[in-house]
């Protein structure tokens, strides 16, 4: 009996190139950075592709891998020249030639002696780095060179900083109970102005002097046009969830919340009309006009 798995057909499979798949066994990788580079691979060489953009999420669902893990392992294969990218970094990815893979990560060497009261006079060995390190790795570049953009565009110019002793602008004076109590012309009750400024804040509305004014100003109306005092105005606002009214409104609610007049009908009391007046009874009984 064969222990040869048979290929399917049916279902796809990825034809990979003999030196790459040796060249996947020897690589030296952190687990999570090769199941990154086995997902690549899935992508781009399963379906015949030099590149594909793939987003750190689209192979985080491939290797069941964090976004931020999966990122992680991206620019450690683009920094081991194992994946390039076309463009920027969020173009599409590929897998480089082996020729330019690096097989063994590099550790940077450490100074081993510790700093001591003679360490000025030590010479530093290391170069001074006036680059990042992405900047030189070309992690983001394999067809097309890197965009340049002019300083202006990457430290854009800031704002003018105020010159010393300038006079600030004023600051808006805050509005709320306190100012309402004190300018309450019309003698609405505290409670009804701490359950209006808690509707007006649940519903996410600002109540400012000019706000404050303005519904002075219908309930005047409501006293002067329809005799509907301060409270039961402030009161039917309330119970309607209104964060403001119209003299009009509250005129018209409290109408239709009057008992409507019955009207009796014309088709009634018919038993009590007298069906005999203005008429004279005969001898046989009945009557006549």
């Amino acid at each position: 009996m064969t222990n040869i798995i048979p290929i399917d057909k049916s279902r796809g499979f990825t034809r990979m190139d003999n030196s790459l798949m040796e060249s996947l066994a020897t690589v030296d990788l952190p687990a999570r950075d090769l199941r990154v580079l086995m997902a690549i691979a899935r992508q781009t060489i399963g379906y015949q592709l030099d590149t594909k953009r793939l987003t750190a999420d689209e192979i985080g669902k491939l290797t069941n891998m964090r976004r931020d893990v999966t990122s992680k392992s991206i620019s450690h294969l683009l920094e081991r020249r194992i994946i390039y990218r076309v463009g920027g970094s969020r173009g599409d990815i590929g897998i480089s030639p082996i020729s330019e893979w690096s097989f063994f990560e590099e550790k940077a060497p450490r100074l081993t002696e510790t700093k001591t009261s003679h360490s000025a006079q030590i010479v530093s060995l290391r170069s001074d780095a006036s680059e990042t390190k992405s900047a030189t790795c070309l992690l983001y570049t394999k067809k097309e060179p890197l965009l340049t953009l002019p300083s202006e565009e990457i430290n854009p110019p800031q704002a003018e900083l105020a010159e010393p002793g300038a006079e600030k602008p004023a600051r808006k004076k805050p509005f709320g109970l306190k100012q309402m109590i004190a300018d309450n012309p019309h003698a609405i009750p505290e409670q009804l102005l701490v359950d209006w400024l808690s509707l007006r804040k649940t519903k996410r509305a600002a109540t400012t002097s000019t706000v404050w004014d303005s519904l002075n100003a219908e309930i005047a109306k409501c006293q002067s046009e329809f005799g509907i005092d301060a409270t039961t105005a402030m009161t039917e606002a309330l119970l309607a969830g209104w964060q403001g009214f119209r003299a009009a409104w509250i005129a018209k609610r409290l109408a239709e919340a009057l008992p409507q007049p019955t009207t009796q009908s014309r088709h009634a009391g018919f038993d009590q009309r007298d069906y005999h007046a203005g008429l004279i009874q005969r001898e046989d009984g009945s009557y006549a006009f």
